[in-house]
């Protein structure tokens, strides 16, 4: 399974949403990892749900395990793809609650997967980052997997050119503002 830091271009685009609150160059990207998708069978199989449909991706740390080598090259951000990075976005906002709250993150995370299934990272949505900060809550009142997409839909929405009003107060406090 071979292992790379992030690329120049990936720290650039992570900076867009973390600015510099991640150790960029202590991260280590895994591709071509099995075990988190087998892991995501077995864990359907185990709360009877569906098996997932496409790869499934981990972050243990600083480390992070996709089942295929990501696109993000610039050529890909040229030809507006952007799912991969986006993924990427998520399992980095894993190593941001490690670094700043330890491995904790990772059995919340867990637990809400096994509990939830997809609808752990269902976090409502703009609505429901509206609904949030109307009652003043905080990154914090999300689950890790919410987290996780509220970051990746922050980004792909930057990238898309819509807008991120909504998502903007559960940034700042992501980055530090």
């Amino acid at each position: 399974m071979p292992r790379r830091r992030l690329s120049p271009l990936e720290i650039r685009e992570a900076g867009e949403v973390f600015g510099p609150a991640l150790p960029y160059g202590e991260i280590w990207v895994h591709e071509h990892a099995r075990w988190p998708t087998w892991l995501a069978r077995f864990a359907a199989l185990l709360t009877r749900r569906p098996p997932p449909t496409a790869g499934n991706a981990v972050t243990l740390g600083r480390s992070l395990y996709f089942p295929y080598p990501l696109r993000t090259e610039a050529t890909h951000f040229e030809e507006r793809i952007f799912g991969d990075m986006a993924w990427l976005i998520h399992e980095l906002t894993h190593v941001w609650q490690y670094v700043h709250h330890g491995y904790g993150y990772a059995i919340q995370a867990a637990r809400k997967n096994l509990s939830l299934g997809a609808k752990a990272y269902d976090y409502g949505g703009e609505n429901g980052l509206r609904q949030a900060a109307a009652r003043n809550g905080s990154f914090a009142d999300f689950n890790p997997e919410q987290q996780g997409d509220i970051t990746r839909d922050y980004y792909l929405r930057r990238k898309l050119g819509l807008s991120t009003e909504a998502w903007e107060p559960f940034l700042a406090e992501v980055r530090g503002d």
